[in-house]
């Protein structure tokens, strides 16, 4: 992807206490910047623009990037989310490092503590090691950084975890744990021997039965507003990582792809801004407020716009004009998004609102707006809708339910599984040859579940499976048609 749009922004501002020029590589120097802006409030660095934004560039730009990242993450301490990123901007190389505030204050490089004060760094005197110090204690307090009673480790999903030691291992080479426990003890997602919040959400196998607003509801209506009608209604409860997964599958298949033909060649054209929604779905769940019993985050599909309402407004010092341009990261949940970074969900820090702009706008949509009230902040993707085709297809498996058929399928089951029921019809009527595994990723359910419902749909005829098992897949039968 190209992001000379994010270094085009940039260099419309100034140098200061966010923001800084370098014309060469000059690893310590650039250190020593990093470090003051983790301890202060982030920033960003651009490596090859000299203090007038003349473009010098960077040559041999992967070696030095590589040294420039390896001095950063071994010396820097404690580890903090670097992000590091080569651009081709107006025919030079130049690197662009981007960092948020460290909610592990202070860090030191080197030995040495440096902080940020309008466009200088400096070593940190006692009174600024004092404030660094102060904030670190109020940042444990924090609701993220609190411990849940009456959980252990085997309530957390050991493969999520392991995945994510893998991606941190690819960041930090050489780091060693003992097992996943101690991973989460290095992440602070133990204290005292206890898991925290912040480890619930991001892991735990039901993470519902402590956080119970960690859900994600997800509703297609027929009109362009709330209403009691809709054509499809889900709930995931599932942890962070099998809930962003699980939605971004349901959306794949809700709003669907076109295949164009150019030429011999055939290729797949999504039917919404595919980054642009990624990146607003990763921006709720990382700076959603988790505090309140009442947090929600909302996704609603209408036949007009497609709308992301997180509970949690924007943080003190952000405005709604400031998400168009670059602008100060400040995180709510400072934890949560770090991992989030090592699983590379997040691509780069900070700059994900124009990243969704300029992903609108390459792809010929509408560019998003942002509302920030009553403590809700919202994205709407004007015009952003489901087709005509996948609209009559969620449309047609619905009134087909209404009418009775998976009452008759389900007497005296729950409400809960006859609505699984539905969605597993849909989503194998939408994507035909389907098995188990990928049907039980989309509707976010175990796989043991998934069967199960399976087997119930073939036992009275709606669903069949055709082909050998290596290749075939499920179907719709006639009987469902």
């Amino acid at each position: 992807m190209d992001k000379s749009f994010i270094i085009n922004n940039l260099l419309q501002q100034k140098e200061g206490v966010r923001l800084e020029f370098k014309a060469m590589p000059e690893k310590l120097a650039i250190a020593k910047v990093i470090c003051s802006f983790i301890n202060t409030q982030g920033g960003d660095l651009i490596v090859g623009v000299s203090d007038d934004k003349t473009i010098e560039g960077v040559k041999n730009i992967e070696n030095v990037l590589q040294r420039i990242q390896k001095l950063l993450i071994e010396q820097v301490k404690p580890t903090a989310p670097i992000s590091l990123q080569a651009i081709h901007y107006k025919k030079k190389d130049i690197i662009l490092i981007s960092v948020w505030e460290g909610a592990n204050k202070p860090y030191q490089f080197k030995g040495t503590i440096y902080t940020r004060e309008n466009e200088i760094t400096k070593a940190s005197n006692q009174n600024a090691l004092n404030t660094l110090i102060k904030e670190r204690k109020e940042a444990d307090f924090q609701w993220e950084r609190k411990t849940v009673l009456g959980v252990s480790m085997s309530d957390l999903d050991i493969e999520e975890i392991n995945k994510t030691i893998e991606t941190y291992k690819e960041y930090k080479i050489g780091c060693k744990f003992e097992d996943s426990e101690d991973f989460l003890v290095q992440m602070g997602l133990i204290k005292n021997g206890n898991l925290t919040n912040a480890c619930m959400v991001l892991f735990a196998k039901r993470p519902t039965q402590y956080i119970p607003q960690s859900r994600i509801r997800l509703t297609v209506y027929p009109s362009n507003k709330i209403g009691d009608k809709f054509i499809n209604d889900r709930i995931f409860e599932g942890n962070l990582f099998k809930n962003v997964e699980a939605i971004f599958n349901f959306i794949d298949i809700t709003f669907g792809k076109d295949i164009i033909v150019e030429g011999l060649l055939r290729k797949e054209k999504y039917n919404y801004p595919l980054l642009a929604i990624r990146e607003g779905i990763l921006n709720a769940v990382v700076h959603r407020d988790y505090n309140s019993v009442n947090g929600f985050l909302q996704i609603s599909i209408f036949s007009n716009r497609t709308e992301i309402s997180n509970y949690g407004g924007l943080p003190e010092g952000i405005t709604v004009r400031d998400l168009k341009k670059e602008h100060n990261s400040i995180l709510r949940n400072t934890d949560i998004a770090q991992i989030c970074f090592i699983r590379k969900y997040i691509e780069m820090l900070g700059s994900g609102t124009l990243r969704m702009i300029d992903d609108c706008k390459r792809n010929n949509f509408k560019t998003p707006s942002w509302t920030n009230k009553d403590n809700v902040t919202r994205v709407t993707f004007p015009d952003l809708i489901i087709s005509s085709s996948h609209r009559n297809s969620n449309e047609g498996v619905n009134e087909g339910v209404n009418e009775g058929v998976i009452s008759i399928i389900l007497d005296g089951v729950n409400e809960g599984v006859n609505e699984d029921l539905k969605v597993l019809i849909q989503i194998v009527g939408q994507n035909p040859g389907l098995k188990a595994p990928a049907i039980a990723k989309i509707i976010n359910k175990s796989l043991s579940s998934t069967e199960r419902y399976i087997r119930k749909l073939k036992s009275i005829g709606l669903i069949e499976y055709r082909g050998v098992s290596k290749t075939g897949g499920y179907f719709k039968t006639e009987k469902n048609n």
